[in-house]
Order: structure tokens, then sequence, then C-alpha cells
């Protein structure tokens, strides 16, 4: 098997180098060579100080999504990331391309950081519905200052090498090999007699604890509104990076970040990340960073879950259960950006919500059983970027699951006296036995 992580002394700078292709994730296997690596810099007295860089396209796009439903394997990100900053030795990371995630950590615990014009740094945990597990709540504030950190952490935009370099994150440019830079600029540093420059002591950004505070009061009030969980999670860590001691605000983050994971939201965010990219390219399109359903088979699918919404929410009305407002309402209350009668304004229907969902959900899986997608995952995909589903719910496949199948199946078997378009399907009375639910079937 391929060393993920390289190692090697260069007149005595050891260069650490993750070369775990294509992305440089940082799975348990990454982390535990770098856990080594910097074990045996912290050892070897003929070391004087270390470089990390990495081979590929890419410095590291962050951490592996199928391990967060996974039992956690030590070391996790956060204790790799101190154990890099604790290093006595001057660290410099060199980066290239994608700078992304529990990567941008990596580059945070570092004491230097070099990069290459084509750097894209950013820290997109939130789009999954998470926050940073890496310190990077702790560290980044006190490099860059509360009101820019809490722009790059709840945004998900990534900034380029000059932006990086203009507000801090960087301490300089390099044009040509980027090994060979870095590894002269720690040379100069060890000729200089500079040595390690934790990130956690830096306190600039600290001394004035109502301004700081100012920042934080200023992004809570922008968020009031917002129905997400995770960015208020972030602003929560951001804070305490100037209220607590750095352990304590580490140990903060850590909380923050398993309640995110057991968050639905979450939950939800990463189902339509891995279900977007596992779709065939019959069905769904990438472009980019863009997802489009294909013609014909992926948007017929995506008319069929339109249709049986439109249909149900036709059904509640002449039923008397609800008014197309209160319908509007109740879908715009839940996420979609308007409602099949467009209405505007928004009404808190749960139970509403639940009977449409489920609606969309039974032909979701009559679309599975017919063989016009594959997977339950598919048609989730397909109404988040084909209908506007709300990707925080997941699309109506996961939706459902979230509010519990066994549940929705007995709710369901009253509906069906309105209409045999709740009659619960025989994907469901599958999915019910699974304990992974519609993911298993």
């Amino acid at each position: 098997m391929a060393r993920v992580v390289r190692f090697r002394v260069l007149d005595g700078i050891a260069v650490v180098t993750l070369d775990a292709p294509p992305v440089n994730a940082l799975s348990p296997e990454v982390r535990a060579g770098l856990w080594e690596a910097f074990g045996r810099i912290a050892d070897n007295d003929d070391i004087s100080a270390a470089v990390l860089v990495a081979e590929g396209a890419l410095f590291s796009a962050g951490a592996d999504i199928r391990e967060f439903d996974a039992t956690p394997v030590p070391p996790s990100l956060s204790q790799l990331c101190s154990r890099i900053e604790d290093c006595t030795k001057p660290v410099v990371a060199g980066l290239h391309g994608q700078v992304l995630g529990g990567g941008a950590e990596l580059a945070l615990a570092a004491h230097y950081r070099l990069a290459t014009e084509d750097v894209r740094f950013g820290l997109p945990d939130v789009s999954l519905g998470l926050v940073p597990g890496g310190g990077g709540t702790q560290r980044l504030p006190r490099l860059i200052g509360p009101e820019r950190a809490l722009q790059l952490l709840i945004s998900t935009q990534s900034i380029d090498s000059a932006a990086a370099h203009q507000i801090g994150v960087l301490d300089g440019k390099v044009d040509g090999d980027l090994t060979s830079a870095v590894v002269r600029f720690a040379q100069g540093l060890v000729a200089a007699g500079k040595g390690p420059r934790p990130t956690r002591k830096d306190r600039r950004f600290l001394k004035d604890g109502r301004a700081y505070q100012t920042q934080v009061t200023k992004a809570r009030a922008a968020l009031a509104q917002n129905p997400l969980h995770a960015p208020q999670r972030v602003i929560d860590c951001v804070e305490a990076a100037a209220l607590l001691p750095f352990e304590a605000g580490l140990a903060l983050e850590e909380d923050a970040l398993a309640r995110c994971l057991a968050h639905p939201q979450s939950i939800a965010l990463r189902h339509v990340y891995v279900a977007e990219r596992q779709a065939d390219s019959a069905l769904l399109d990438r472009e980019g960073a863009a997802f489009k359903p294909v013609e014909p088979m992926g948007k017929s699918a995506v008319q069929r879950l339109r249709t049986a919404l439109r249909s149900a929410a036709d059904d509640l009305v002449s039923l008397g259960h609800a008014d197309p407002a209160r319908i509007d309402g109740a879908l715009i209350d839940y996420g979609f950006r308007k409602g099949p009668y467009g209405g505007k304004d928004a009404a808190r229907d749960a139970a509403l919500a639940r009977r449409l969902v489920a609606a969309m959900m039974v032909e979701g899986a009559g679309l599975v059983e017919e063989g016009a997608v594959q997977r339950p995952s598919d048609v989730d995909a397909l109404a988040v970027h084909g209908m506007g589903f709300p990707r925080r719910q997941g699309g109506p496949m996961r939706a459902a699951q979230t509010m519990g199948l066994l549940q929705l199946r007995q709710d369901m078997r009253e509906w069906e006296s309105d209409s045999a378009r709740w009659a619960a399907p025989e994907l469901l009375n599958r999915a019910v036995l699974e304990a992974g639910g519609f993911d298993a079937v």
C-alpha cells in the first residue's frame, strides 16, 4: 500500500508531503501519517524546521465526508492540528490549489504559510451543516479578526491568494517550485533564529473585547431570521475564541461539531452532497459547482415530482383541508422559494407540509420501483436541483426518513381515505424494515 504521507529531510529541514490522490482528503490514514511525521520531527535533534506540502492538483480538500457517519478514528483533526502547532520547531505550510475545510485548518495550525497564485482558501463546512472541527473557529479570528473570520466561516466562499495574503492568512506568495521555496523560507527562519509562531498565542484581535463582541453581535443579528443551524454554532464558537482559554474554545468547538453532526439539517445536507455526486449522468449533469437535471430522463422525473406535489395540493384544497394560500405558506415556511399557487407569505403549518412531502415521497418511490432512477437518493438530488426542494431538508425521500418512516406510514393509512396518492408504496414498507431506511433499499 502506497504511503499517503511521505517524509524526508533536506539539510536539516523535514519535508512532510501529503500524497493521497485525488484530493488529499484527511482520512484516518493521512492523519495517522501526519501524526507520526510530526512525532519524528519532535524527536530528531538534527531537524531544525519542517515544511508541509502536498502532491497533486491541490493541497487538501479537507475531510472525507464518509467518515462523518463512522466511528471516529484517532487522531482527530483537532488533535493533529494541535500537535503541529505545538511543534517546538518552526513549521511552514506550502499551499497550492484548493485549501479547503480541514486542509485550511492544517494550514492555520502551521506557524507560517506560503502559497502559489492558484490557491483557493476557504472553510465551507457550514454548507454541510457543520462547524470546522480542527480549531478553525479558534485560530482564524486570532489571525484575521472576528469580522473577516465570520465572513469566511459563514459564507462558505473561498478566497484567492491575493485576498488571503492581504487579510493576513498568508505570509507570502511563491513563483516557481513551491517545495523549494518553502524549504528556503524555513532555512531563512532558522538562520534568523526565528522559532515557532503559534496562532493560538496571537492576541492582536482579542485585546479589544468590546470591538470583538460588536462583530459577533452584528453577525448574530444578520442571521436572526436564518433557518440554518450551523451558522449560529459558528458564531458561538468564534465568540468563545475571545471569551475562553484556547483549550476551552477547542472543547466548545468539538461539542458544537458533535451537535451539528447529529442535527437533521446536517444529515440532510450531507445526504444531498453524496446523492448529487452519485446520481447517474443520464439524470443529473454537473457543470462546475452546479447540477442540472438532464433531458429526457432527469427532467421527466422532476416533472412527475412537480405534478405529484400540485395534485396533492389540489386534493387538499378540494377536500377543504387547506386553501391555496395556506398551502403556499406551509411550503415556503418549509423552505421552498414559492408554492404551487404562487403565494409569497410563509405560514407555519408543519402538518400540511408533512402531507405534501409524503405525496412527493410516494411518487419518488414509484420512480425507483419502475427503474426510472436507480436509487431513492437520486430522487432527492433531482428534487433539490430540479424543483427547488429545500436542500436543508434533503429531498422528499430523506425528509420522509427524518420524519420517521413508521409513524409516517401510520399517518398515510389515515390519509389514504382522502386519496389513493397517499397509499404507502412497497418501497416504504421495505424501508420501514431496514435500520438504514431508504438509504438501505
